[in-house]
C-alpha cells in the first residue's frame, strides 16, 4: 500500500511526463501555446522535485496544484485530470 505522498508524486510525475511530450510536439509545430505548455511543464518539474526532496506542507501543494490547473486549457486540457487527481490526493480525499 502506498502513502498519499507517494500517490501524489506518482500523479505529478505522470502529468509532468505528459506535459513534456505535449511541449515537444507544440515546439515542433511552432504552436502559440508553446510558452504556456513550457510553464506547465516547468511548474510540474519543480513541484515533483520539492515533493521528493522536502515534502512541502499540504496546503502549499494544494495552492500550487490549483495554480497549475489554470494552465490546463486548450491543448493542455488533457493534463487536467492528472492535476485534479493530485488535488484530490493532496486534500486527503
Amino acid at each position: 500500500m502506498s502513502t498519499p505522498l507517494e500517490d501524489l508524486v506518482r500523479v505529478v510525475s505522470a502529468a509532468r511526463d505528459q506535459a513534456k511530450t505535449l511541449l515537444t510536439a507544440l515546439e515542433q509545430q511552432g504552436h502559440p501555446e508553446t510558452s504556456r505548455s513550457s510553464a506547465l511543464y516547468l511548474a510540474l518539474v519543480s513541484l515533483r522535485k520539492r515533493l521528493t526532496k522536502e515534502a512541502p506542507p499540504v496546503s502549499a501543494v494544494v495552492v500550487e496544484l490549483e495554480q497549475i490547473l489554470t494552465l490546463c486549457e486548450g491543448k493542455l486540457a488533457r493534463i487536467k485530470p492528472d492535476i485534479e487527481d493530485g488535488l484530490r490526493i493532496a486534500r486527503g480525499g
